[in-house]
């Protein structure tokens, strides 16, 4: 019996094709962009660094929270008085959810079974159910609230409550206000370590980022940073804070170990969003006025690429599927 040899060469050519098509399968992760102004969600393909679909959402969108699981994308809409649901498989909006009229800041749980969203108006948290996107309970909290995070743990979630100048935490078991500390003036966005250990808010009117204690709910630390600071990511095993700077088109690195200001990176104008992408390395900032997002690299501190979005990006919340 004779046996067939296959030529080095085209043994070669037959792996590399097969190397490939592996890589195709493992689809990069997307980055979703509230566009408020042209009512609609831009879907970027963080590994083509580039759009590759954009969605009509109405009701002027801005907040967004990316599932966990990656199966679904929530979208505030003030103007439509609660939150929009994109299948990000299918990259269509399938639902349209009423739920108060000043809805602003949205997450999703850790487990991805609950939506948390934040009316401005009202003073209240909503708690969602994802699987029937029915109101299972409203929470008061502060004045205004904004930004909303949960714990790693699925056991708290804090919120920025803007015209109170405070933050909250919520016991999610009891569904009860459990703390309030005080910040900086004007808190909007927040993040969390992947700890649960560290809250970061950035305060608009004090310019200015507050470290607290998220089990004590107290004061690590006042940081100061550009002008009116909107939201925060952190990134490199949570050794460096991001926080976009609305007026100074900026986005200011806090080293987390010694909570001081090490660099600064200059974006686009008017940054709002920020996120980080799952290699825990690039950091993705919506830029409102330039209709763009830059992309950052955490360890060089320099814009890697600009991607051309719709008019007013806002990406308030987290936008990046894991």
């Amino acid at each position: 019996m004779s046996i067939k040899l296959v030529p080095i060469k085209l043994a070669r050519t037959v792996a590399v094709v097969a190397a490939l098509f592996a890589s195709v399968l493992v689809a990069a992760p997307l980055a979703y962009v509230s566009n408020q102004l042209s009512d609609s969600v831009s879907i970027i393909d963080t590994g083509l660094g580039k759009v590759v679909a954009t969605i009509a959402v109405p009701g002027k969108p801005a907040g967004v929270a990316v599932a966990p699981d990656g199966k679904r994308c929530y979208v505030s809409t003030p103007e439509g008085h609660g939150f929009a649901v994109i299948d990000t498989e299918k990259r269509a909006l399938i639902a349209r959810i009423k739920v108060s009229d000043g809805a602003l800041g949205i997450a999703v749980s850790p487990d991805s079974r609950r939506i948390y969203v934040a009316d401005w108006y009202e003073n209240t948290v909503a708690v969602i159910d994802a699987q029937t996107l029915t109101v299972l309970q409203t929470i008061a909290v502060g004045q205004s609230p904004s930004g909303l995070i949960a714990s790693p743990d699925n056991r708290w979630l804090y919120v920025a409550n803007r015209l109170s100048n405070s933050v909250s935490k919520i016991d999610l078991d009891s569904g009860m206000v459990k703390q309030t500390a005080m910040v900086g003036a004007h808190p909007f966005g927040l993040t969390i370590d992947s700890r649960g250990e560290r809250l970061y808010i950035a305060n608009v009117q004090s310019d200015d980022v507050t470290v607290l204690d998220a089990k004590l709910m107290r004061t690590l630390a006042t940081i100061k940073v550009g002008l009116l600071p909107y939201a925060a990511a952190l990134a490199l095993n949570d050794s460096r804070l991001l926080v976009t700077n609305q007026d100074d088109g900026s986005v200011s690195v806090i080293d987390a170990a010694t909570l001081t200001t090490t660099g600064l990176i200059t974006v686009g104008e008017k940054p709002e969003g920020i996120s980080t992408h799952p290699d825990d390395r690039h950091v993705y900032v919506a830029n409102w006025f330039d209709s763009t997002v830059s992309v950052l690299d955490a360890k060089t501190l320099r814009v890697i690429n600009t991607i051309k979005t719709g008019e007013g990006s806002r990406a308030f919340g987290q936008f990046i599927s894991k």
